[in-house]
């Protein structure tokens, strides 16, 4: 771990329409509290769905700071050259990679551990799909219940609610019902749930937690079942999950390096980072030492 950044030119990525009236100031402020700091910083502003990518991949080796939620992390780690470093701005509603990197959640702080901060390399989850395309992850996959949640959280909701909104569109999703059985493979192991997440990390819609052992530095994926959704319910395991106590410990969870997921017949979704992406049958992988960082 190196302390200190020691590339001297930064670009920001964010969408300064993103989040009310006043992202562009924020992202303006904190450009100048970069160049304050010895940085030759510029702000690269997004247009579009996954132009965050496309602008990351342009950065080359730069310093990036991503300034968003987990899905602006999320397309600019997906566009990042191996030797670019990713700096966080958490501007978002859950912040996960923020939290798990332990960074301040307020812009100004972030921008003084940016400048600050340790270099240091985490892991990357692989997702890739059917088709053999493959996609980034930072902290989560979650198949099932949690990617429908997503699909049913719209910006507006997440501006008003926050987290708590996610909380609410759980309980719309587990009462309409219609959550297919998903085959987690293992192995030469199949296990049948209804609800799975794949963690690089301990964190999980903001300071919720799934897995106890998970850490963004093992070279490894902890992978959480709920075999049936209706035990998240349970006063026992909810007042667990309020208390921020791991879901793996009500649970059943195991370490993985690469597993796959289907689900016969029905058309489940997948997030990743928070926001959906594709359907199953999905196979997931872990990238060692994937990503530099500055936290």
């Amino acid at each position: 771990m190196i302390r200190g950044v020691r590339n001297r030119e930064a670009i920001i990525i964010g969408n300064p329409k993103a989040g009310g009236t006043g992202r562009k100031e924020v992202l303006n402020r904190c450009a100048g509290i970069l160049s304050s700091g010895g940085l030759d910083v510029e702000v690269w502003p997004t247009e579009r769905p996954e132009h965050a990518t496309e602008l990351a991949s342009a950065a080359g080796a730069r310093l990036v700071v991503a300034a968003g939620g987990d899905g602006t992390v999320n397309e600019v780690v997906n566009g990042l050259k191996r030797d670019a470093t990713l700096g966080v701005l958490p501007l978002g509603t859950a912040n996960v990679l923020a939290r798990e990197l332990g960074l301040p959640l307020k812009a100004e702080a972030a921008c003084d551990r940016i400048l600050t901060g340790t270099e240091m390399r985490i892991d990357l989850g692989v997702a890739t799909n059917h088709e053999g395309v493959e996609r980034r992850f930072t902290c989560m996959a979650g198949m099932g219940l949690d990617a429908h949640v997503v699909n049913e959280v719209t910006p507006r909701l997440k501006r008003s609610l926050k987290t708590l909104a996610f909380a609410l569109a759980a309980f719309k999703v587990y009462f309409e019902g219609d959550l297919p059985a998903l085959h987690i493979v293992h192995g030469d192991t199949t296990h049948v749930t209804q609800f799975a997440i794949v963690a690089n990390g301990r964190y999980y819609g903001g300071d919720f937690r799934t897995a106890e052992a998970a850490s963004l530095m093992t070279g490894k994926l902890e992978v959480v079942l709920v075999e049936r959704v209706s035990r998240l319910l349970r006063v026992d395991v909810l007042t667990g999950i309020l208390a921020k106590r791991p879901l793996d410990r009500s649970m059943h969870s195991f370490t993985a390096e690469e597993l796959r997921a289907k689900s016969p017949g029905a058309h489940v979704p997948v997030q990743l980072d928070g926001e959906v992406w594709g359907r199953l049958p999905m196979s997931f992988g872990i990238e060692p030492a994937a990503l530099k960082v500055v936290r």
